[in-house]
């Protein structure tokens, strides 16, 4: 790439990791009956249906307990959103640190810490921004929960980012 487009990247992750950042703290402010998925579970499935599909699991949370066989619809907005919780900041981590490297220029270490650091900050703030929705609690345990995304999305894109080191090295080598 030429030198008048080397910006060229940091832009294009830039954009994309402010765009998922904004869609992220939107989903934050939203009331819980707005991201709850169990008005479409329930015009799509019965409960009989759904809880003969479930194994029978007890989750704690806080001081909830959710039971498959009891509320299967609840059971299953529950696995969803703490799923989506791993999918967010997995996002988040692998657009921050993709924009950071394009930033450092080679310095993966520098780009690693700074996107850890970012990945427990922006849940904490998330979480905080969430002690201000309608029926919205921020939780710790969620922060760890989204950390954890955070991490597994940062260890992907550095493996994705290896394997096309690696696959760029033997292109080389097989022409030489």
């Amino acid at each position: 790439m030429n030198k008048s487009m080397s910006w060229l990247p940091t832009l294009l992750w830039g954009m994309l990791l402010a765009g998922w950042l904004s869609l992220l703290f939107m989903f934050s402010s939203q009331s819980y009956d707005e991201q709850s998925i169990q008005p479409f579970l329930l015009t799509h499935f019965n409960y009989h249906q759904l809880k003969s599909w479930l194994p029978d699991m007890t989750i704690t949370y806080r001081t909830s307990v959710i039971q498959s066989q009891v509320d299967p619809f609840r059971f299953i907005e529950f696995l969803f959103r703490k799923g989506a919780h791993l999918f967010v900041y997995a996002t988040l981590a692998a657009l921050l640190f993709m924009f950071l490297r394009s930033l450092t220029r080679g310095r993966w270490f520098l780009s690693i810490i700074i996107t850890l650091l970012i990945a427990i900050a922006v849940p904490a703030m998330d979480e905080w921004n969430q002690l201000g929705s309608n029926e919205r609690t921020g939780n710790a345990t969620d922060v760890v929960l989204d950390f954890a995304g955070g991490c597994a999305g940062l260890l992907v894109c550095l493996c994705i980012l290896g394997i096309i080191k690696l696959l760029r090295r033997n292109r080389r080598s097989v022409k030489l």
